[in-house]
């Protein structure tokens, strides 16, 4: 009896390390794009006009976990992202003018990536959460603005990574299921630019332990 239990023990114990082999951490720091599909003004009941112009690279970095089983890994990750936007406001100064108008981000990405090994490719696919931690925005300008973010909002994402030394290389491509822009109010009205807000993600990843 005594035997077993130390043999279950030793099994138990190598079983474990085997494990706890199979489990990176480390941190992930990196650049994206963002891009809207088909953008659409914002036309304002006095006829003034919001337009988006353009949005500059966005930097983004966090720490990840990722579990391996043979070909199959889990990978989800914290990471803190900051997007800078800006728009064009047509409507001050009797309409004359147009004014830029720029907006910045700052979110908590919760994406939870599977993983599948093709020869030295590591395939990515899986859904990713964003909660808004703080924004700047010169939309306060515009008589009536207000902001109304939502707690969470959500999409997928799916690329690949590439293992060179203990190094990853890693292209994602972000899809969306909010609107960008619904945080936008205006005397009590919500307002969206596009259906299908989409980021292109290029990332490091460095395994500490």
């Amino acid at each position: 009896m005594k035997k077993s239990i130390a043999y279950l023990i030793i099994i138990m114990f190598a079983s474990s390390n085997a494990l706890i082999s199979q489990i990176d951490f480390g941190v992930k720091m990196g650049v994206h794009s963002f891009d809207l599909s088909n953008p659409k003004d914002i036309i304002l009941p006095n006829d003034e006009s919001i337009k988006f112009t353009e949005a500059e690279l966005g930097f983004q970095g966090g720490i990840y976990a990722k579990f391996k089983l043979g070909a199959v890994s889990l990978e989800p990750r914290l990471m803190l992202n900051t997007t800078s936007v800006k728009y064009t406001f047509n409507g001050d100064n009797g309409g004359i003018f147009d004014n830029i108008k720029e907006e910045s981000f700052t979110n908590l990405d919760i994406p939870v990536l599977f993983g599948f090994n093709v020869l030295m490719v590591n395939a990515l696919i899986g859904p990713v959460a964003h909660l808004n931690l703080n924004s700047t925005s010169d939309l306060f300008d515009i008589s009536g603005y207000d902001e109304r973010f939502k707690t969470a909002t959500y999409g997928f994402r799916l690329g690949f990574c590439i293992g060179l030394g203990n190094v990853e290389l890693g292209l994602e491509y972000e899809g969306n299921f909010s609107e960008f822009g619904d945080h936008i109010n205006i005397g009590g009205q919500s307002f969206s630019f596009d259906d299908n807000p989409s980021r292109l993600i290029f990332n490091i990843g460095i395994p500490i332990f």
